[in-house]
């Protein structure tokens, strides 16, 4: 009786190999995906905040040059990030007009789930852009 139950258990010794090398893979992908969607969604909150920083200096009437080096600035790990403004708070604008800066960055998975996507026909190979856009109503 133990011999049988011997043989068993050796004949599925390379069943659990092949169905690791199986799960392994999606195991990965799965874990990689993770990691990068972490990154991409800590790029994103840290990228609003940096607009948000900007379109506050606009308002309350900062330099332009001093609006994209704070906002620069505010994007700690993020390097290098764009700034546009695209409306500006003249003297004596009041609330009624708004200021709005725009922040752009071209994000790059550092895993190779980019890579593996590409394979199965997905377009996360290259960086990926990203913005945010913080508006404030002036206090000019």
């Amino acid at each position: 009786m133990r011999r049988g139950r011997w043989r068993r258990v050796a004949s599925d010794r390379g069943a659990a190999a092949v169905e690791f090398a199986l799960v392994l893979p999606l195991l990965l992908l799965l874990v990689f995906g993770i990691i990068d969607f972490g990154r991409a969604l800590n790029t994103q909150i840290t990228l609003t905040e940096a607009a948000r920083e900007g379109a506050r200096l606009e308002s309350v009437g900062q330099p332009a040059g001093t609006v994209i080096t704070e906002t620069q600035a505010a994007a700690t790990g993020l390097n290098p990030v764009t700034v546009t403004i695209t409306s500006n708070c003249p003297d004596g604008a009041g609330p009624t007009a708004n200021a709005v800066v725009r922040a752009n960055y071209n994000f790059s998975f550092i895993t190779p789930v980019g890579a593996i996507a590409a394979l199965f026909g997905g377009n996360l190979g290259g960086p990926i852009a990203m913005s945010a856009t913080g508006v404030m109503p002036c206090e000019t």
